[in-house]
């Protein structure tokens, strides 16, 4: 094409014609389909996605056209793709038309039109130059919030977006459910953690893009930077949701996403009752059963220090566990305002009787039975700590006239 002038994108501006743009995509936000305006007339569509071609420079891109090209540009491109723009149009931003979009950059926006502009993938000789750029995070990693500040807000705060640094701990399989007008949707679920508290959040996510990129993250060995995702609330307690302003960037190469994966990886090794006890220091106060279940009710992680009677443990259900890693045995406590069930691991349990699972497997009936009237019906005091609405047991012991009671 004759006249065609290959355009960085901190040297656009909104006269030039027929640019070559080129960038790698970071983001990219499902198609919307609108009705004809005319009976005769097919339906139209639009997309947009996102794309940089330094570490400083991020351009939103729109794809207009008949819902058939919409669609078909959709389904070519992924994040991760290095593409080059024919001959879009380049216009200035405006508020309204930001407020759903990831921030960029760019004060202009590109815009593909079906018969007038096109979008290829890019195969030049630099293209290895730009898949760096897929790990720098889309906005300073220096300004995100932690997951302990995020559970703190409410769901009267209104819409809440927040950048995140985050470590994934398990990724949950893809689920579908209705939406409101009754359409059938994917929605997966990644749970991740930080190093503000050792309570995890739920991230949803919508998009098919996201979805699949999904597959590739790793637990405890992927780190998330998440420019702009979106408070939520579904059931107890908040969530984070990627919506059309956020940007996922996977293994971001910076010093902080370093420190945070070895610094997870390091209290995942210790087991989540050890991350528990040493966040928690001396933040425990006396709580009564009551208490305890009016917070888990509230949704944001705690710790607590209960002063109760242990009304069930039953070693016996360590017999039929195969998993050593994750084992664990239900405890119940009861107190003069109610009863309450917890998770107790067996390193603590270990470390309340002095055997481990697999010598306690190995007894007989009669010596676990030994073993566990030491302990039950007993009054106890039992550090608990919450993620609603688990709830596990950091430390066993019989009390003491010097234990607190809480009088609630």
């Amino acid at each position: 094409m004759t006249g065609v002038q290959k355009v960085r994108l901190n040297s656009l501006n909104i006269n030039i014609k027929n640019a070559l743009v080129m960038g790698i995509i970071i983001a990219k936000n499902c198609p919307r389909t609108f009705g004809p305006k005319k009976k005769s007339s097919e339906s139209r569509g639009v997309m947009s996605f996102t794309i940089r071609d330094s570490q400083i420079d991020t351009i939103n891109v729109d794809v207009w056209g008949s819902d058939y090209f919409v669609m078909t540009i959709y389904n070519r491109f992924i994040v991760g793709d290095v593409v080059e723009i024919h001959s879009p149009k380049i216009c200035v931003k405006s508020g309204a038309n930001e407020t759903f979009r990831p921030q960029v950059s760019s004060p202009f926006y590109l815009s593909i039109n079906e018969g007038s502009s096109d979008v290829s993938t890019f195969s030049g000789d630099t293209y290895g130059a730009y898949l760096p750029l897929l790990h720098v995070p889309s906005k300073s990693s220096a300004g995100y919030c932690g997951l302990a500040e995020v559970m703190k807000f409410t769901e009267e705060n209104g819409n809440i977006y927040v950048d995140l640094l985050v470590v994934v701990k398990s990724v949950q399989p893809v689920k579908m459910i209705k939406t409101k007008l009754g359409v059938e949707m994917p929605v997966r679920a990644v749970e991740i953690v930080d190093n503000t508290t050792p309570a995890s959040l739920y991230l949803d996510m919508f998009d098919t893009d996201t979805i699949q990129r999904a597959e590739e993250w790793r637990p405890l060995g992927s780190v998330l930077f998440i420019a702009d995702a979106r408070v939520t609330w579904r059931g107890r307690g908040a969530r984070a949701q990627v919506c059309g302003r956020s940007v996922v960037t996977h293994q971001p190469h910076t010093s902080d996403a370093e420190a945070l994966r070895l610094y997870i990886q390091n209290q995942a090794a210790g087991g989540e009752a050890a991350a528990w006890a040493e966040w928690s220091g001396q933040r425990s106060s006396a709580a009564s059963v009551a208490q305890v279940r009016d917070r888990l009710a509230d949704g944001a992680p705690f710790c607590a220090s209960l002063h109760a009677l242990l009304t069930h443990l039953d070693l016996d259900d360590l017999i039929n566990s195969t998993d050593n890693n994750s084992e664990e045995l239900r405890v119940r406590f009861a107190d003069y305002t109610g009863e309450l069930t917890a998770r107790l691991p067996t390193n603590i349990l270990q470390n309340t009787f002095g055997y481990s699972a697999q010598q306690i497997k190995a007894m007989s009936s009669e010596e676990r039975a030994a073993v566990r009237w030491r302990l039950l019906l007993e009054q106890c005091c039992a550090k608990l700590a919450a993620t609603p609405p688990r709830l596990i047991v950091l430390s066993l012991r019989r009390a003491n006239p010097a234990d607190p009671i809480s009088l609630y």
